[in-house]
């Protein structure tokens, strides 16, 4: 006689129901929180016992008021003799009741609030009310634009992210050299070079971070001289499917206050006219050209400006040009279509920070005026109200050797400088313990920042 067969599908529906039951309390939110190490339940126990506490004492000082009060309503005289003279034996306990009921809780608020700000800020809890104060003040901040381009863009970003959150910086395209020119070439796209700088300087993101940015490949190969930052926008242009959702997607990456975009998504060529009547293509090769600079002008001619930065330009509150080389990283962003109109139009304060030296090749024995005279003549009469000029000396040393380079300090005529209607900050902007003569992005921001605020 065969033998019967287990009921193996009522089994498996009652182990199927216990193993949906076990998943269920192993994923409710309610079991995680019993879960121990989590350091909240203890402080939430204590608030609960702390506010029991806290109540049975008040209740108890604020029934001693009757003390005071005289009943006319003959019961409610026998209810006032026993209310009497029950507070008056645990008055003074009620008194420490509300003590240690407070206490208590406050103790109990402040565990638990940094035991769940561990959570998002380890080791950084301490921190937390200092960094939302921070946050706050610079979201109320001023809409800053700064334009240009190179390493004397990214040194002001360093700074004046300090104040405002409410910032844009508006990027030159017109690179061509180094690890930025042979990415263009190669690729067809904007030069990042300049843009991985400012992503760096406004990143909130770990040091590690930048520094893994800004490294640059030195062996032999195909790598060589690339850095990985430029590398990375690259990628990420190809997976967005466009430069400007690479720089939006790597902000994200590195926690970037503000936003970095470029003036014109055309890809262009900076060319000039030289002095002595040659006609030089290309950013890098105009400082080599070995004649001073007649024109600029880009190719070609007429690049569509991009939407986004004309946009910021004209709701901007401080527009600041540079700091950066005045022909390769200032006046490309000006010869761009319509950024000077908007920029007339703009009631924006609109200031130009020069440079603290020459530059060979590019502004050789041009003072500060000279600067200011050859910016006006690219963007137009009465657009910029003040220019920003170091009055420092450098080490004796580092000038001997920017001399050997015929590089020299830019200087300051004050006299021209107030003839052509502007205001000069003047200021002692150059960067401490450094091998370089540049500013310093806190001193130079502090200086910008406080004629923005009179």
């Amino acid at each position: 006689m065969p033998r019967p067969r287990p009921a193996t599908g009522g089994a498996r529906k009652g182990e199927g129901s216990k193993r949906m039951a076990l998943r269920f309390r192993l994923t409710n939110p309610l079991v995680h929180f019993l879960y121990p190490g989590i350091k909240l339940k203890r402080w939430i126990t204590l608030l609960m016992v702390s506010a029991v506490v806290f109540t049975f004492g008040l209740g108890g000082f604020l029934g001693g008021a009757l003390k005071q009060q005289t009943f006319h309503v003959q019961p409610l005289r026998k209810v006032e003799r026993k209310v009497r003279t029950y507070f008056k034996h645990l008055r003074s306990m009620d008194v420490w009741l509300i003590v240690l009921g407070s206490v208590g809780m406050l103790f109990a608020i402040r565990r638990g609030y940094y035991s769940i700000l561990a959570v998002y800020f380890p080791n950084r809890e301490g921190d937390f009310m200092r960094m939302a104060y921070e946050r706050a003040r610079r979201k109320r901040g001023p809409r800053i634009v700064v334009i240009g381009g190179g390493t004397g863009l990214s040194t002001l970003l360093m700074g004046i992210k300090e104040y405002s959150d409410n910032l844009t910086a508006v990027v030159t395209v017109a690179d061509d050299g180094g690890s930025s020119g042979r990415l263009r070439r190669q690729f067809g796209t904007l030069p990042p070079g300049d843009f991985r700088n400012c992503l760096v300087a406004l990143a909130d993101a770990e040091p590690l971070m930048g520094k893994l940015f800004q490294h640059r490949f030195s062996h032999k190969g195909g790598l060589s001289g690339h850095t990985f930052g430029n590398l990375f926008l690259m990628a990420l242009a190809e997976v967005s499917g466009d430069f400007s959702s690479a720089l939006t997607e790597s902000s994200r990456v590195l926690a970037v206050r503000g936003r970095v975009i470029p003036v014109t998504l055309d890809l262009v060529m900076l060319a000039a006219k030289l002095k002595n009547g040659k006609y030089v293509r290309g950013e890098s090769r105009i400082a080599k050209a070995g004649s001073p600079i007649e024109r600029l002008q880009l190719h070609p001619a007429q690049p569509r400006p991009n939407p986004e930065a004309v946009r910021e330009m004209s709701r901007a509150d401080i527009v600041v040009l540079g700091p950066g080389s005045l022909y390769s990283s200032v006046i490309p962003n000006v010869l761009v279509p319509e950024i000077p109109e908007t920029l007339a139009l703009s009631r924006a304060l609109k200031i130009y920070v020069c440079n603290v030296m020459t530059e060979p090749g590019e502004t050789d024995g041009m003072s500060a005026a000279d600067h200011l005279e050859t910016l006006i003549g690219y963007l137009g009469a009465g657009i910029v109200n003040a220019i920003v000029v170091n009055v420092e000396e450098a080490d004796p040393m580092i000038l001997e050797r920017y001399a050997g380079e015929k590089a020299y300090p830019v200087a300051v005529e004050e006299d021209r400088l107030k003839k052509l209607g502007v205001k000069v900050i003047r200021g002692r902007l150059l960067a401490s313990g450094t091998e370089y003569i540049r500013h310093d992005s806190a001193k130079l921001s502090r200086a910008i920042m406080k004629y923005a605020a009179i």
